[in-house]
């Protein structure tokens, strides 16, 4: 708990150098999004998704007996959806994959 308080004060004097103009960020709503999310930029979520492609791409190599086919689909929520009733139905969702093969643009 200690380390989402230093965070809200950390928050909150961050939003203070900013004058007026970050009034409306609740420190408190940014900590508790700051402490949910372990990735700080864009980069730290390449990285990680690299390394679990690599790791993948690796255990393909060595079994390819090991994998499914690929899933498809056109919409985030129904990825989303699918890749939870896999990890109910297996347990994990480790060689199975799921590709978004379009774009909602609204």
């Amino acid at each position: 708990m200690t380390g989402l308080l230093d965070d809200i004060k950390a928050m909150a004097h961050l939003r203070e150098a900013q004058g007026g103009k970050w009034s409306a960020i609740k420190p408190e709503y940014a900590a508790r999004m700051r402490a949910q999310n372990r990735f700080h930029t864009g980069l730290d979520i390449a990285r990680y998704t690299a390394k679990i492609m690599r790791d993948d791409m690796a255990a393909y190599d060595a079994d390819t007996s090991q994998y499914t086919q690929s899933l498809g689909c056109w919409h985030g929520f129904i990825g989303q959806q699918k890749l939870i009733s896999i990890k109910k139905h297996f347990g994990t969702t480790k060689r199975r994959y799921l590709y978004l093969s379009g774009w909602m643009v609204a």
